[in-house]
């Protein structure tokens, strides 16, 4: 098991475990979702694997003797609006619902699946936080049939990856956090280094940055390795983003040339002497062009002084015979119309700009054009969100 620790002076903190907690790595990795991509591939492996419990019987966390027979395994973190329902309610729900008999009674057994096992908080998956979801189920929310009075609820497991990381977290040894669950609350689920990263966004980027390094165990042999990896690979992705989204943004959607980031990750090698290195250069290279997008950010701020805007939305309200509106909701409204008016006038404006100066005073001069009817714009906004308000109480006193 600790032959995975392999060390290396070309690795952040001299070891892959030191590597994989080093903080600038991750927010690095984080530019490029690294996180979330991990824990929603985790999450069907997990869920793939708890499948294969189905006809089988299960003990019962904390009763050795007692059983549960599983006929289906429910995926609750694939239910679209499970997750807003429950934030609504400040609920916590797991990924999964053990469906199962126990005594010729309807039984579940939440489940929650941890690629960080030291995340893992037991409440999540508590009798007490999966009984609380019924109170869902009143808004139209169907969850299971089997949640209803006659269910039988059975203290909940965390699924985590056998491997290193997982073991040295469960004996406190490494984590940003210090576990809060005990090694029988959790269950090791087998893991296969290479297939665990198919079809992920951004694993082909892996090969090339493992390859400056040359470890002596590969993102084939090591899950450990592969996470490393993997974290540099979307860092990867994050520089390409910087690199090419444009200055002027307005809700735009980034379609990542994976491809691409290989071909520049493979040509950075050529004169990297580590992985990290060459991540750290990239990241250097393409800061001029993220001050450039700041730099448009800061003269397309909000057209209307902050000390301005309350008191003309009292007016404003007040004119349209109803309560103000909230600041945040006319804010996000008016910037949007400003913000998409500007891009509209000027394009996105790619980077990086050669004459940046210019450029900025291009868009200052639309900005100052387009403030000029900012207020109209803030008074539009308010009316229409003070006529949305009184919509939604007629229709409310209507129900009623």
């Amino acid at each position: 098991m600790t032959r995975e620790n392999v060390t290396s002076g070309r690795l952040p903190g001299g070891d892959l475990v030191a590597a994989l907690f080093n903080r600038e790595v991750m927010a690095l990795a984080d530019r490029g979702s690294a996180s979330n991509l991990i824990g929603s591939r985790w999450g069907d492996l997990a869920a793939e694997y708890a499948s294969t419990w189905i006809g089988q019987e299960r003990s019962i966390l904390g009763r050795s003797d007692e059983t549960m027979h599983v006929v289906q395994v429910e995926r609750l973190d694939a239910i679209p609006q499970l997750a807003a329902a429950a934030s609504r309610r400040s609920l916590k729900h797991p990924d999964l619902f053990i469906v199962g008999e126990r005594n010729g009674r309807p039984t579940i057994q939440a489940a929650d699946a941890k690629f960080s096992v030291e995340t893992a908080r037991a409440k999540q998956v508590s009798p007490e936080a999966v009984l609380a979801l019924r109170a869902l189920q009143h808004q139209g929310l169907s969850l299971l049939p089997a949640l209803d009075e006659e269910t039988n609820v059975v203290p909940g497991v965390f699924l985590s990856p056998d491997y290193l990381l997982t073991h040295l977290g469960l004996r406190g040894r490494y984590g940003i956090v210090r576990p809060t669950v005990s090694r029988e609350e959790v269950v090791l689920v087998p893991v296969h280094p290479e297939s665990f990263w198919d079809g992920v966004d951004g694993a082909t980027i892996m090969a090339p940055l493992a390859m400056t390094d040359a470890l002596p165990l590969g993102i084939g042999e090591s899950l450990l390795a592969g996470v490393y990896y993997f974290r540099l690979a979307r860092a990867a992705v994050g520089c390409w983003i910087d690199a090419t989204k444009p200055l002027l943004t307005f809700n735009d959607r980034i379609d990542v040339d994976e491809e691409a980031v290989r071909i520049e990750a493979t040509r950075r090698s050529a004169h990297a002497t580590s992985a990290i290195g060459l991540i750290h250069q990239w990241d250097a290279d393409v800061e001029a062009i993220r001050r450039q997008r700041a730099a448009i950010d800061e003269v397309t701020g909000f057209p209307i002084p902050g000390r301005s805007l309350r008191p003309l939305i009292l007016t404003y309200a007040t004119a349209a015979g109803g309560e103000p509106p909230s600041t945040n909701q006319v804010r996000r409204r008016v910037g949007a119309w400003y913000r998409g008016a500007l891009r509209e006038r000027l394009g996105p404006i790619l980077p990086p700009v050669a004459d940046l100066p210019a450029t900025l005073q291009r868009v200052a001069s639309a900005g100052q054009d387009l403030g000029r009817h900012a207020e109209c714009q803030l008074e539009l906004v308010v009316r229409e969100l003070v006529a949305e308000q009184q919509q939604n109480g007629t229709e409310a006193e209507d129900q009623t």
